[in-house]
């Protein structure tokens, strides 16, 4: 029994011994550099078709936003709605 733990410890220390160089200045751990255009290629935000988008979204609230609301200013379904969600919450005080 003594041997089968020397001999795995000998096997550890060699294999900890080659895989851990010490080198940390290789190419592969300074990260992927790519330029910036290439990186905002996929994040660039779709532009509206007109200005006046934006006004009507602000102007008119949707069922869901309407529903939200009257959730949060009722207490017990604010609270529940924190613990089971919103939709279940909802349907629970206000029906569906």
């Amino acid at each position: 029994m003594g041997n089968l733990q020397v001999l795995l410890f000998v096997t550890l220390a060699l294999t900890a011994l080659f895989c851990c160089d010490g080198d940390m200045n290789r190419p592969l751990d300074e990260g992927v550099k790519i330029s910036p255009e290439t990186a905002n290629a996929f994040v660039r935000r779709q532009k509206r078709s007109s200005p006046y988008y934006e006004r009507y979204q602000e102007m008119f609230k949707t069922p869901m936003e309407m529903k939200q609301e009257q959730c949060e200013n009722y207490a017990p379904c604010d609270y529940y709605s924190e613990v089971v969600g919103f939709q279940t919450a909802y349907g629970y005080f206000f029906g569906n």
